[in-house]
């Protein structure tokens, strides 16, 4: 699943679309489904204090833990993804479900070399932030990692 440029608030409705569309592979098949959320930042509503923006990661990270999203990997240099990052951590993400990443060229080593961080085939991955890092990430799944990517709006599902 691929969400370019959400706001803060589509994010949860688009991680609820991840965890969800698992549950239903996981009905159909017989093998592991995990769910993995790659995020950078995100826009917040217009308005809001910088306190307030990172704040709104916190709340994101957070959330992704309490839907049960399997692997949570934070892509950014900034204050905001780092909250991200954080907001999983405290929420309960305790051994390896959350990862921080400077940036798309740092996150691939870490999709690589590990195999418990490296999606399998019938994994559901929400790739979600900017344009330009988004596209980034999905090329380290095609090139680097040999990977099919399927992607699929995350407002639609299809």
């Amino acid at each position: 699943m691929v969400a370019t440029d959400p706001t803060a608030r589509d994010l949860g409705r688009i991680l609820r679309t991840l965890v969800s569309t698992a549950d239903d592979r996981r009905a159909q098949s017989q093998t592991p489904i995990r769910t993995w959320a790659v995020l950078g930042e995100v826009r917040t509503d217009d308005g809001l204090s910088e306190n307030e923006h990172v704040v709104e990661h916190d709340r994101i990270g957070r959330q992704a833990v309490r839907l049960a999203v399997d692997k949570v990997l934070c892509v950014g240099p900034t204050r905001a993804v780092r909250a991200l990052h954080q907001g999983a951590v405290m929420e309960g993400s305790w051994g390896d479900e959350a990862r921080l990443a400077e940036d798309p060229a740092d996150a691939a080593p870490v999709l690589h070399a590990d195999p418990d961080w490296t999606p399998q085939p019938g994994d559901v991955v929400l790739v979600a932030g900017p344009d330009v890092p988004l596209a980034e990430i999905v090329a380290v799944w095609r090139e680097r990692l040999g990977r099919a990517v399927v992607e699929v709006d995350a407002a639609t599902g299809s």
